[in-house]
């Protein structure tokens, strides 16, 4: 059963509705302060003192998608305040932060020895040493580790698409259902045969 709103929550809510505000202020794009603002409002439900959804709550009060504002939580939860932080300053999307990850540190982000500080007048260095970055892990990357990376992708696939088989088969199938799962089964051992065949040779 849902809990009705109070007045401390209203309270709350305004606190942390000032907080983002100030913060958003300071950095107007990602900050870390401004993605646990949200993440507060959200989960403690504060947002109800104001309005019924929190994407009415989004859209109404904070003038932002709700997919957006709930993004900004996703990645402030997965990667932590330091991506925030970092994406404050310079654009970075999620899958090369965590290629540089390791050069960042409470002092700023680590490249060709220095130690540049997460600052708004170090934005275009730190953009630069971002691509950099970036750029070194990409290429550090080996073909053979390319190539372990497919074959563990397809094995997982092939062994989810197994599992879907393994439960249609536990079904009671009619008999129409039953031929067209055994003409997938055996398609996909003809194909994979011949992958077999010609890996061999």
């Amino acid at each position: 059963m849902e809990r009705e709103s109070t007045t401390e929550d209203a309270f709350d809510l305004g606190v942390w509705v000032g907080r983002r505000q100030g913060f958003a202020l300071l950095a107007a794009r990602c900050s870390a302060a401004d993605a646990e603002a949200l993440l507060e409002i959200r989960e403690r439900k504060l947002f109800r003192s104001m309005e019924p959804t929190w994407e009415d709550f989004c859209t109404k009060r904070l003038g932002i998608d709700r997919s957006y504002a709930d993004r900004r939580i996703r990645q402030f939860q997965q990667l932590g305040p330091d991506f925030c932080r970092l994406s404050s300053f310079t654009r970075i999307r999620p899958a090369d932060y965590r290629l540089i990850a390791g050069a960042l540190s409470d002092g700023g982000l680590s490249y060709d020895g220095e130690v540049i500080p997460l600052e708004p007048g170090n934005a275009p260095k730190l953009s630069q040493a971002v691509e950099a970055l970036r750029r070194d892990s990409a290429a550090e990357k080996t073909p053979d580790d390319a190539a372990r990376q497919s074959l563990a992708r397809v094995d997982r696939t092939l062994r989810s698409a197994v599992a879907d088989l393994h439960r249609l088969q536990a079904m009671a199938l009619d008999n129409a259902h039953r031929m067209e799962l055994i003409i997938i089964v055996e398609s996909c051992r003809d194909q994979l045969n011949q992958i077999r065949l010609s890996t061999c040779m």
